[in-house]
């Protein structure tokens, strides 16, 4: 008979704090992935604007909008250039597909010992049934159920 693990409360601590790492990891991918996209751009103030919007990623739905916001403004107030513009909101779509569908799901998944399609379907599920605030507590929520889920598991063999 296998010994169960840990501490479920210990482990769920420690998951939350990989999660919080994780979170931090794809902001600052997202920030390197606006700067570039931006730069290309030539969007005035881009490094300003990829560090904000890759801040901005941790609040939920809206956090995305913020950079292409800042965008508008920013090629707005100082040359309005319809292509500096349009080049930017494709960088934006790019990034943002990137980060729903590859970066997020992968950079959450293995920190935390989940597999990317359960962590998105959270995600979906969260958003649907709880606005940004399940968003937001999707994954870590997820974590924490499936070490509970391993610990009783364990115990029951």
């Amino acid at each position: 008979m296998a010994s169960p693990p840990g501490n479920p409360f210990r482990e769920s601590v420690y998951v939350v704090g990989r999660y919080l790492r994780a979170q931090i990891l794809i902001a600052v991918v997202l920030a390197v992935l606006y700067a570039i996209g931006f730069a290309i751009a030539r969007v005035p103030l881009w490094p300003v604007i990829a560090v904000i919007g890759g801040l901005a990623n941790f609040i939920p739905r809206i956090g995305s909008l913020v950079p292409l916001a800042l965008v508008a403004i920013s090629i707005g107030w100082v040359d309005w250039n319809l292509n500096h513009f349009l080049i930017a909101f494709a960088a934006w779509i790019i990034v943002q597909a990137l980060e729903g569908f590859l970066i997020t799901p992968r950079l959450l998944s293995k920190p935390l010992g989940l597999r990317p399609l359960p962590v998105f379907i959270a995600l979906l599920a969260g958003s649907f049934l709880f606005g940004p605030f399940g968003l937001f507590l999707a994954v870590p929520v997820l974590a924490i159920a499936v070490v509970f889920y391993r610990y009783f598991r364990s115990r029951q063999s």
